[in-house]
């Protein structure tokens, strides 16, 4: 798995809803990174290369309440039954993200976690 990323990642838990566009299959799950540009997210289901998501990011005080964001699955790896949450790791990249949701996560993490804010801007991670 090659290093891809070309966006600062900050370690923000979010709940997340998401539904396979292909599979039509309903979800849930929770980040454990995110970028204006990405995610990974733990999940329970397991996913394909390729998989294209609908998901409704839930970011506490945003204006929407929910940001409505399509996700291609890049990468998925088990995590060895490190909990009944969580039996996968996945990258996701956002397809047609609204300016106006990137803003509205990088406000929250500059509201809600500004040491990992001013760390990562400094760090360029």
């Amino acid at each position: 798995m090659n290093e891809q990323r070309n966006a600062i990642r900050w370690n923000v838990v979010l709940p997340v809803r998401y539904i396979g566009m292909v599979s039509h299959k309903e979800g849930a799950a929770k980040t454990r990174d995110l970028s204006t540009q990405g995610a990974m997210l733990e999940m329970v289901e397991k996913h394909n290369h390729g998989d294209r998501l609908n998901m409704m990011l839930e970011v506490p005080g945003s204006r929407d309440g929910a940001l409505c964001v399509e996700a291609d699955v890049v990468w998925q790896k088990a995590t060895m039954g490190l909990n009944e949450e969580c039996n996968y790791l996945t990258g996701l990249v956002f397809k047609r993200i609204r300016d106006c949701h990137k803003q509205c996560i990088l406000d929250y993490v500059i509201d809600n976690h500004p040491e990992q804010h001013r760390q990562r801007w400094w760090d360029g991670v």
